[in-house]
């Protein structure tokens, strides 16, 4: 079974150094952080706690509003997003602003749900911040914790 990341827009992403592909493991560690989190049937029950949601239809398919939700929840203050397609599979690190700009060019033919969170990179690589995520519902529809 072939990787979403071996997709052809996600390859074309990886070839011309817009994204990184990031280890199965890191896929892992981010999946079994969101597993300590209340879920639902096939995603996170939003309704246990306080939440924002970004509708990508209802703002036109706007990239510049998603970018500007995603700054008033402080993604912005990271300068990479890790975009995980599933836990068995390589995620991307992106941009932040990519990540929420172009996010339904890179889950492009996805109907499942996929998780971003925030990350900067240090002396040792990429510093992924679990706790700083959205989830795309694989459609229109951004959520994220709000406190």
């Amino acid at each position: 079974m072939a990787m979403y990341t071996e997709s052809e827009n996600i390859s074309d992403w990886l070839e011309g150094g817009r994204a990184v592909s990031m280890p199965v493991e890191s896929s892992r560690m981010f999946d079994e952080y969101l597993c300590t989190l209340p879920w639902g049937p096939s995603r996170l029950a939003w309704s246990k706690g306080p939440y924002s949601s970004f509708n990508y239809e209802q703002h036109g398919w706007s990239g510049e509003s998603a970018v500007e939700w995603a700054r008033a929840h402080r993604f912005m203050d990271f300068d990479k997003a890790f975009v995980m397609y599933s836990a068995s599979e390589p995620g991307i690190l992106c941009s932040s602003r990519d990540a929420f700009y172009e996010l339904d060019y890179l889950t492009m033919g996805r109907v499942h749900p996929a998780y971003i969170c925030a990350a900067n990179e240090d002396e040792n690589g990429p510093v992924l911040s679990f706790e700083r995520f959205a989830e795309w519902d694989g459609f229109a529809v951004l959520r994220t914790p709000v406190s």
